[in-house]
């Protein structure tokens, strides 16, 4: 999964994507976690990152996560680049 070239985000979590023109407002953990995904770290990466610096245990974040996951392909923030894995 990668971010659309078209979307755009901020320091602030201000998320904007030009095609659609919808924006999004992230709280720090959302801006936390797309930052990551823009990085190209892998689920289990950005799970023990989350794991070890919130009080979250593996399998509710696994649920958060995919389920965030899930709203930036709808809202098409994301792309996905690898058809045959969910991230």
């Amino acid at each position: 999964m990668e971010i659309a070239q078209e979307v755009k985000i901020s320091d602030n979590g201000f998320v904007f994507n030009s095609i659609t023109g919808d924006s999004f407002s992230l709280n720090p953990a959302g801006l936390e976690l797309i930052r990551m995904i823009s990085e190209g770290k892998e689920m289990e990466e950005i799970r023990d990152a989350f794991v070890s610096k919130y009080d979250v245990d593996e399998l509710t974040f696994e649920k958060d996560f995919y389920e965030f996951c899930t709203l930036l392909k709808f809202h098409q923030i994301t792309v996905q680049t690898d058809y045959h894995e969910f991230k």
